[in-house]
């Protein structure tokens, strides 16, 4: 039944006021308090000081040959919370990236940014709505419109626990870091599965597509107990596949494998692929240890391999001494929590590779991340 207090009761007895437009008023009150209650507002802001001697942190997405501060990005993130278990439910997600390093990802309207001469301070990184589907028995979970690609051991988020590094590797230069398209995740017997269908496109910016389509697909599976020390190994799988036009088509392929190798010592093996039709392949391994101490968490990354027609310094150009052989790469790093929701971390970067300008490269980098 609907509640109104006595003054409301006398105007609409005068006529001042009509009961079902107080009525109306209530509802949409009500609606918005229970859209309010549903919506969850998370982000954070990394700021960041960077040392390099042979512009060796281009790695990172801010490419920089001289020591400075940065401001590296302002994430705000928005949904409706966990989509839930219940065949029907729905959600959403939206991720803004605002500051310099929104123009780097490249998911801004490019055409405008290109007539304007100017790139955007503000960039889309995530958008998308969420979908539980019930096919037989078995939950199949949607995720249409734009959403982050199913390659890579790295992710373009600069958040806590995303990425045990603020330098990328360099095997993320591989990689696309977004898709826009359809995706379909379920489960089968322990076997998680992901299959999509995609803007056809190289680039990271997936707003505007080719004249077809690419797949991108992904596995998962943990080990079991049964199969004795390699109990609880993660073994992971993703592909993108045929992305670009006819003749110069690019397929991605990624493979994981996280353990638990001692107590508290965790080692991670990334393997990333990039094959293309008019250019040599591209093929990076990447060795990961992670290891609690002193109060804080002691990372370390290798990586070798070799790397053709990638964009290795950030430039935004591809440039013939980044067609590399011999590619080396060690990154040590140690993450603190000086301060409460802040991730501090510092790091030190040599890489190497046959046929860079420069050979040897480092880097040294400070990084504050306060997450809200």
């Amino acid at each position: 039944m609907m509640k109104m207090n006595k003054w409301t009761m006398a105007l609409a007895a005068a006529g001042v006021v009509s009961l079902s437009s107080v009525a109306q008023a209530q509802e949409a009150a009500a609606g918005a308090e229970a859209l309010a209650a549903s919506t969850t507002v998370s982000g954070y802001v990394s700021t960041s000081y960077t040392a390099v001697n042979d512009n060796g942190h281009g790695n990172t997405f801010r490419n920089t040959t001289n020591d400075r501060f940065a401001l590296d990005v302002v994430s705000l993130s928005i949904s409706n919370g966990d989509l839930g278990t219940e065949s029907g439910s729905a959600a959403y997600n939206l991720e803004l990236w605002l500051g310099p390093a929104a123009s780097d990802i490249g998911t801004g309207d490019s055409i405008a940014e290109t007539a304007a001469g100017s790139s955007s301070d503000v960039a889309l990184m995530e958008a998308n709505i969420e979908l539980l589907a019930g096919l037989g028995e078995q939950d199949v979970k949607l995720t249409i419109g734009q959403f982050a690609t199913t390659v890579g051991a790295e992710t373009y988020s600069y958040g806590a626990g995303d990425n045990a590094f603020h330098g990328r590797s360099l095997a993320f230069q591989l990689e696309p870091t977004h898709h826009t398209g359809v995706k379909a995740d379920t489960n089968l017997g322990g076997l998680d599965v992901t299959l999509g269908l995609v803007n056809d496109t190289t680039s990271a910016n997936t707003n505007h597509g080719g004249g077809s389509n690419a797949l991108v697909s992904g596995l998962g599976y943990t080990l079991g107990d049964s199969t004795g020390w390699l109990g609880g190994t993660e073994l992971t799988y993703g592909g993108v596949h045929d992305a670009g036009n006819e003749g110069s088509e690019v397929t991605n392929y990624y493979l994981g494998v996280t353990k638990e190798i001692v107590t508290d010592l965790t080692y991670s093996l990334a393997w990333d692929i990039r094959e293309t039709d008019d250019n040599p392949d591209s093929n990076v391994v990447g060795h990961y240890l992670s290891y609690p101490l002193g109060g804080g968490t002691l990372n370390l990354r290798y990586e070798h391999g070799n790397i053709n027609n990638a964009d290795l310094d950030g430039s935004g150009a591809v440039d013939t001494d980044e067609n590399v052989d011999g590619l080396e790469s060690i990154t040590i790093g140690y993450d603190y929590p000086i301060w409460t929701g802040v991730t501090s971390r510092v790091e030190f970067n040599q890489t190497d590779a046959t046929g860079k300008t420069g050979g040897a490269s480092e880097s040294f980098a400070v990084n504050l991340v306060y997450n809200f």
